[in-house]
């Protein structure tokens, strides 16, 4: 037959039946229209250029005109250094917010700690005057020692007898050569 062609075909997988697992090899022929004709290419020659899903070293500048709106979206640099930017303030200001409150409790407890002494110092003075007020009067504030007897001028009173105050003293042991002392 003359004039006619013989067609062989290339024997493999179609892509159309790869799994998503299988991936083309550099050497696999597709036949796509390029330049308005219809071809078998390398598939090497096909996806130049294509930064591979699984991983891949990137030569040139990528950019993304667009906001991110899912976390694995790409993203400009602009975009990263804005969101630092927010963090780096975030921080910053929940920081000071916390050096504040803790200047404002260290204050707070300067101030309490000086009330209080103060509170101290006034209540001491208050009894001080209180006291001082009912010395010599009558139903007035009266030394009691430890046997709960009345002390006058630093001698413990055992009572009163006959109009007489009986003293709780010591007793001395040779004659002090006193007039109306006692001794043993």
């Amino acid at each position: 037959m003359s004039g006619s062609t013989t067609n062989t075909t290339a024997s493999g997988i179609a892509l159309s039946s790869l799994s998503s697992t299988d991936t083309p090899k550099a050497t696999d022929l597709v036949f796509g229209i390029f330049d308005g004709q219809g071809q078998f290419v390398p598939q090497s020659k096909v996806w130049a250029g294509a930064v591979d899903k699984q991983g891949d070293t990137v030569e040139g500048a990528l950019s993304a005109a667009y906001e991110a709106t899912e976390p694995e979206h790409l993203v400009p640099k602009s975009y990263v250094d804005a969101q630092g930017d927010k963090i780096a303030a975030s921080v910053t200001g929940a920081a000071a917010a916390q050096v504040t409150a803790a200047q404002t409790a260290a204050q707070n407890a300067q101030t309490s700690e000086t009330n209080a002494k103060n509170a101290e110092s006034g209540a001491a003075n208050a009894a001080s005057t209180a006291i001082n007020a009912q010395k010599g009067a009558p139903n007035g504030v009266v030394a009691i020692s430890a046997n709960g007897h009345l002390m006058l001028d630093g001698q413990e009173l055992f009572g009163v007898q006959n109009g007489h105050l009986i003293f709780v003293l010591p007793l001395p042991t040779s004659d002090p050569g006193v007039a109306n002392a006692w001794w043993n």
